[in-house]
């Protein structure tokens, strides 16, 4: 009878002992992650990006400006200014020598880096909503609000075509890996994902669900196995990941509270960020889809969010006028 409650005793250590091991866990996990804010726009940041070494962050805004950052100082570097209304979308080139930037006065300008002199300005016929470069950095693709996506010679500046077939503006675009397909997103376009041969410029194939959306946001995974969309349909706010060998859709994230505005992959594929109108930042299990942890709150709608190259931190862009540096190596 001793020898049972003796066992019985130590059961009850264990349970406890396990207990408090997953409490820690779970309190862990709940707690925001350590942030640092950048602070100097004057209105929202719309859009966030790293340069390919990792060390120059720049952040286009509503109060018409681009801003690099010193990652390594947190400190501002350069303001481009020279847009006549709000900076919606930048990137940069693989090579890192040239940022992008679109802005609703329907225009396109390609900046030097070094100089913060620009080099080419690129005409629209509507407000440009979207960027991408090619791996090869040798196209430039654009979705504005005209209903097309045009593909741009990233050197000379000179079009090279215009991809037409959307219902409505065009707010996302994505190369795949290989950069030989892109995939756009848009509003008041009841088939949502299009996606377009960059050679031939032909529509390839069309992802379609039964309720009508909008996409706002579309992002490959770096293996390319993997296309994530966010929904903007206020009953809906969620993420969908689709195989890109079948075009089945594998995965429906649900969690965020609001619109998706953005989502990526981390380098390698491991994690997928995501952003909304919730002020929330979520990570997400890049290939199962498990929900994950929410890093932290903004004050205002989270517009973007990126990795650095190296994985290590996670940049989001919000409505509150800051950008915050997220610590993922303590995660």
């Amino acid at each position: 009878m001793l020898k049972r409650k003796s066992y019985f005793v130590v059961f009850l250590c264990l349970v406890s002992l396990m207990s408090v091991c997953v409490a820690d866990e779970n309190d862990a996990w709940d707690k925001p992650l350590e942030s640092f804010s950048l602070e100097g726009h004057g209105a929202a940041v719309f859009s966030v990006v790293f340069s390919p070494d990792g060390e120059t962050l720049a952040s286009g805004s509503s109060d018409k400006t681009v801003k690099l950052w010193n990652v390594n100082t947190r400190k501002l570097k350069r303001t481009l200014e020279g847009h006549a209304e709000m900076v919606t979308a930048i990137a940069f080139s693989p090579d890192g020598r040239t940022l992008a930037s679109g802005s609703w006065d329907k225009a396109v300008k390609l900046w030097n880096i070094q100089t913060g002199k620009q080099k080419a300005v690129l005409k629209h016929s509507g407000r440009v909503h979207a960027l991408a470069f090619s791996e090869s950095g040798a196209i430039l693709a654009s979705g504005d609000s005209d209903e097309t996506v045009r593909l741009w010679n990233a050197k000379t500046g000179g079009l090279k075509q215009t991809l037409v077939g959307s219902n409505g503006p065009v707010f996302a675009v994505a190369f795949s890996p290989d950069g030989r397909m892109l995939a756009s997103g848009g509003e008041l376009d009841n088939t949502v994902i299009r996606l377009w041969d960059v050679q031939t410029g032909k529509l390839q194939r069309t992802l379609k669900w039964r309720r009508v959306d909008a996409v706002k946001v579309v992002a490959f995974s770096p293996d390319g196995l993997i296309l994530a969309n966010g929904s903007s349909r206020p009953e809906e706010n969620t993420i969908r990941l689709w195989n890109t060998q079948t075009w089945e859709l594998t995965r429906t994230l649900t969690g965020h509270r609001q619109e998706i505005t953005s989502v990526v992959f981390s380098p390698d594929g491991r994690t997928l960020a995501s952003g909304s109108w919730d002020r929330e930042v979520k990570l997400w299990d890049g290939q199962t889809g498990r929900f994950m942890r929410t890093l932290g709150r903004h004050s205002g709608a989270v517009f973007s969010v990126v990795f650095s190259p190296d994985g290590r931190t996670l940049a989001s862009g919000s409505a509150d006028k800051t950008v915050r540096l997220w610590n993922m190596a303590i995660q």
